[in-house]
């Protein structure tokens, strides 16, 4: 699982449509729907429901997109942290930490 594949599956929940998603994400409409289907096999749950003319996150999938948005705030925290020069590795970790705490879910 990677944080890209995360950033997938927050753009295809938030557009409901492939095209818009992966222009989005700057890929092709093969390599988003590859990468969400690898995902899915990692996660072992089915994220949306697809068919031709209509895209929907399934309730499996709601789950799992309110942690991957959080995942997503803290990796970009601490590329952002790191990359401004105020902390070291380690305290870019602990801020990840701090981030997933401070955005406890609870488990369903």
């Amino acid at each position: 699982m990677s944080i890209r594949a995360l950033r997938y599956l927050i753009a295809l929940a938030e557009c409901l449509n492939f095209t818009r998603a992966a222009e989005r994400c700057s890929v092709t409409q093969s390599t988003l729907s590859i990468q969400l289907r690898k995902l899915e096999e990692y996660l072992g749950v089915r994220l949306f429901e697809r068919d031709r003319s209509h895209v929907a996150l399934t309730d499996d999938g709601r789950k799992v997109l309110r942690f991957a948005r959080v995942a997503v705030r803290a990796a970009d925290r601490i590329v952002s942290v790191s990359r401004n020069g105020r902390t070291r590795p380690a305290v870019a970790a602990e801020a990840l930490i701090e981030e997933i705490n401070c955005h406890r879910l609870p488990i369903d």
